[in-house]
């Protein structure tokens, strides 16, 4: 008789502690959010999907070179001021986004975006194709001004000095732990 109490005992015991534990996640604010209208507030140095202005792209192929999964792609032709872009893709199956190629670009025409909701059916879809290779794009600054495209004066703007002053110091990064991989005589 005693077992058979101690049973029931046990039981309710165990399905109080679990409506204890509901209970707790029923007065607590929801986390979900509710997507296309609500939008999660994103970081500061967040790397959403790569884009490219070809107005800025002066056709360089540092992006490229620099990318460790060789997942841009850039057809030029011609040298010098007679060159002209004809592709520049980006497959977003192979990017890693490490942000190498925003690094490199030295017209600041290769960026990250904010965007990161691009869900598709078809992974073919995912090489995002930025130049139309039936209108190619001039590569020098001066034959993009002839020809009639909207040119951006990116270094002759004089620095922002607030932009500046609320940039990160190399001081306030967090350091990574040695042996982890990066820096200097750290890892095997």
């Amino acid at each position: 008789m005693t077992q058979y109490l101690r049973g029931i005992y046990d039981a309710v015991a165990s399905a109080l502690k679990g409506m204890r534990i509901t209970a707790k996640h029923v007065v607590r604010k929801p986390v979900t959010l509710q997507y296309p209208d609500e939008r999660w507030v994103l970081p500061a140095r967040f790397k959403g999907f790569i884009i490219n202005d070809t107005n800025l792209c002066d056709g360089c192929l540092r992006c490229a070179k620099v990318c460790p999964v060789d997942c841009i792609y850039i057809e030029t032709m011609g040298k010098g001021k007679d060159r002209f872009m004809h592709r520049y893709a980006v497959d977003y199956n192979k990017c890693i986004w490490c942000g190498l190629c925003t690094e490199e670009c030295p017209t600041f025409a290769c960026q990250h975006s904010l965007d990161y909701d691009h869900a598709l059916y078809d992974r073919k879809r995912l090489v995002y194709e930025f130049v139309d290779p039936a209108h190619p794009v001039p590569c020098h600054k001066e034959r993009r001004l002839q020809m009639g495209f909207f040119v951006e004066q990116v270094a002759a703007a004089p620095p922002d000095p607030d932009r500046i002053a609320k940039a990160p110091r190399r001081a306030d990064l967090p350091e990574t732990a040695p042996g982890a991989g990066g820096g200097e005589g750290g890892g095997a």
